[in-house]
C-alpha cells in the first residue's frame, strides 16, 4: 500500500470514526483501523463489535493498493499535529507503515487486515431515504431521556417506530418520556419497529449535519445502517420488546397552562442552584396565571422564583427534577409552551404552544414533539 493524500481529507474520516474506536480494548486490534486503498479512495473502517463505521477519503495519487490496520489514536493526534496544508505520504514496509508528511517521518506498528472483525450483518427488509437534517433533529429532541447503564436494557436507547409514512423516534429512563415524530412522503409504506442502542444515537448525532442532502437508512431484523455521502454507520439492534410508550402519555387531559419557554428556562436554572444537589428536587405550585417555582438543600437554603403562568385551575403542587425540566424546556424552541396534566401524581405533559406547533408545519411535513416528566415525592 502506498498512497499520497492531503491531510485535511486524511483527517475528516478520522475525526468521524474516532467516536466509534475504543481506546481499551481486550482485542488490541478494536482500537486501531482499517485502511484500504482500492477505486482512488481510502475507505477508513474502525469498530467496536457493536457499531462499524466507514469513511472515505479521495486520494490524490495511488502507487500501490491494500490494506492494513494501525493504532487509529496515534494516526489521529499525528494528523492533527500536522500543519493545515500538509500532504501526508503512507508507505506499507513490512509490518509497519511510514508516515511522511514535509520534514517530519512516523514509523508505526500495525496489525493484519484480515485480523480486523466485520460487524455480521443479515438482510435489510426497510430502506427510504430523508434528509439528514430531520435524522439528527429527531434524535437530538429525544435522545437526552434514554436511559443510562439501565439494568433494563431496552431503556438504553431510542426507539424507532416507522409507519404510515412517518417516523417517530421515542426515548425513556422510566422517570421522562420524549417523543418526536416526522412526516415525510419518501418513508412510503415502509413499516418497523427497532431500538437503536444508546451509543448509536449519541454518534450519528455528532455525525449528521443540519443539510437537506438526503441519506439512505436501512433497517434489518438485528441491524441499523445510515449511509451518507461521508460515511456509512451500521449498528447492531437491541433484541428487546419496548415498554408500550402510548400509555405513560397523559389522556382526557382536565389542567392546562401556557408560559413563555424562556421565562420559565431561566427561573427553573437560578432555583436549581439551591436545590438538594444528589435528588435535584424542586416544588412547583400553581395558583391563577402564577407558577411559583421553591427549592432547598439541606445546608437550609432555599429559592423562590415566580413565573407568570396562564392557567386557571385549581392550585396544584407538584415536585419534579430539576434538571429533567430544564432538558425539556431547553430542546423546545417555540416562544410559549403548554402544560397538560390531570392531577399531581401524573406525568406532566409538556409541548409547543398549539398555534406554533400547527404554524412551523405543512401538512405534507410535519415535525411534532412532546414530553411526558414524571413527578417526584419531596
Amino acid at each position: 500500500m502506498k498512497v499520497s493524500i492531503q491531510r485535511s481529507a486524511l483527517l475528516k474520516p478520522l475525526q468521524m470514526i474516532s467516536g466509534v474506536v475504543e481506546r481499551r480494548q481486550t482485542l488490541p486490534i478494536l482500537s486501531n483501523v482499517l485502511l484500504t486503498v482500492k477505486d482512488q479512495t481510502l475507505f477508513l473502517t474502525g469498530t467496536d463489535l457493536e457499531i462499524e463505521m466507514i469513511g472515505t477519503a479521495p486520494l490524490d495519487q495511488v502507487m500501490e493498493v491494500g490494506s492494513i490496520t494501525v493504532s487509529a489514536r496515534k494516526l489521529l493526534d499525528i494528523c492533527r499535529a500536522l500543519p493545515e496544508a500538509a500532504e501526508v505520504q503512507l508507505l506499507l514496509e513490512s509490518d509497519h507503515i511510514l508516515l511522511r508528511s514535509g520534514k517530519s517521518r512516523f514509523n508505526l506498528a500495525t496489525l493484519p487486515a484480515h485480523d480486523f472483525p466485520n460487524v455480521e450483518e443479515g438482510p435489510f427488509t426497510t430502506q427510504f431515504k430523508m434528509p439528514q437534517v430531520k435524522l439528527k433533529k429527531l434524535l437530538s429532541k429525544t435522545h437526552f431521556a434514554m436511559g443510562h447503564q439501565d439494568v433494563r436494557h431496552y431503556l438504553n436507547g431510542a426507539l424507532f417506530d416507522i409507519h404510515q409514512g412517518t417516523v417517530k423516534c421515542v426515548a425513556t429512563d422510566g422517570h421522562r418520556l420524549a417523543l418526536s415524530s416526522i412526516q415525510d412522503e419518501n418513508i412510503g409504506d415502509a413499516k418497523t419497529k427497532v431500538i437503536l442502542p444508546r451509543k448509536s444515537v449519541l454518534e450519528l448525532i455528532r455525525l449528521l449535519d443540519n443539510s437537506d442532502e438526503n441519506i439512505t437508512v436501512c433497517v434489518g431484523e438485528n441491524h441499523f445502517r445510515v449511509i451518507s455521502a461521508d460515511f456509512t454507520l451500521t449498528s447492531k439492534l437491541i433484541n428487546a420488546q419496548y415498554p408500550e410508550y402510548d400509555r405513560l402519555i397523559p389522556r382526557n387531559i382536565v389542567n392546562t397552562a401556557l408560559a413563555s419557554r424562556e421565562m420559565l428556562k431561566q427561573a427553573l436554572t437560578r432555583a436549581s442552584i439551591l436545590s438538594n444537589e444528589k435528588f435535584r428536587g424542586v416544588r412547583l405550585q400553581l395558583e391563577q396565571d402564577l407558577l411559583r417555582i421553591m427549592a432547598n438543600n439541606p445546608e437550609q437554603e432555599e429559592a423562590e422564583e415566580l413565573v407568570q403562568f396562564e392557567y386557571q385551575g385549581s392550585c396544584v403542587e407538584i415536585g419534579f427534577n430539576v434538571a429533567y425540566l430544564l432538558d425539556v424546556v431547553s430542546t423546545l424552541a417555540s416562544e410559549k409552551i403548554r402544560w397538560s396534566f390531570n392531577d399531581p401524581n401524573g406525568g406532566v405533559l409538556i409541548e409547543a404552544s398549539e398555534e406554533e406547533a400547527d404554524g412551523a408545519t405543512t401538512a405534507s411535513n410535519k415535525e411534532h414533539s412532546i414530553y411526558v416528566v414524571m413527578p417526584m415525592r419531596l
